[in-house]
C-alpha cells in the first residue's frame, strides 16, 4: 500500500516538474505565452526596473523565471512530503491560476474550445488530486498518524 501511495504522489508531482523545468530552460517562450493572457501591471513593471536592468532581462522574463521556480521546488517539496499541506495549496492556487488564464476555453471559438477544455479538466483533475494531499498531509496511508503532522 506504501509503495503505491509514493508512486502516486510521484506521478501527481511530475507534471509540476516537467512544466516548471520546461518553464525555466526556455523563458523567453515563457515570457511570451505570459504576456500573451495576462497583463502585468505598470505599477509591478515600474517596481520591477532595477531588476531588469541588473539581469537584463525583462519583467515578464524574470515572471517566467519565478513561476518555473516555485512550480519545480513545490512539486519537488510535495515528492519528498515536507510541508506537504502548505505546497499542496500552494500548487492549487497556482493551478487554479492557470484554468483561468491560460485555458480560459469560455473565451475559445467552437474549434479550439474542445481542446482547451479538456486540457481545463485535466488540470481540475490535478487539483482533485492535490486535494488530497491537503487532506493527509504528510500522513502515509496505513501508517499511525504523527503527532505533529505538517
Amino acid at each position: 500500500m506504501q509503495a503505491v501511495f509514493v508512486v502516486g504522489r510521484v506521478l501527481l508531482v511530475l507534471y509540476f516538474v516537467l512544466d516548471g523545468l520546461q518553464r525555466l530552460m526556455n523563458v523567453a517562450g515563457g515570457a511570451e505565452a505570459l504576456t500573451q493572457t495576462v497583463a502585468i501591471p505598470v505599477t509591478i513593471t515600474a517596481l520591477m526596473a532595477p531588476l531588469e536592468s541588473a539581469f537584463g532581462l525583462s519583467s515578464a522574463q524574470i515572471f517566467a523565471l519565478l513561476i518555473g521556480a516555485v512550480e519545480l521546488f513545490a512539486a519537488l517539496l510535495l515528492a519528498f512530503n515536507v510541508g506537504t499541506r502548505f505546497v499542496a495549496v500552494v500548487l492549487i492556487i497556482f493551478t487554479a491560476l492557470v484554468i483561468f488564464y491560460g485555458h480560459a476555453f469560455w473565451n475559445m471559438p467552437d474549434g479550439q474550445r474542445e481542446t482547451v477544455m479538456m486540457q481545463a479538466v485535466l488540470h481540475i483533475s490535478l487539483i482533485g488530486g492535490l486535494l488530497v494531499f491537503v487532506g493527509l498531509g504528510s500522513a502515509v496511508p496505513g501508517e499511525p498518524l504523527r503527532s505533529k503532522d505538517v
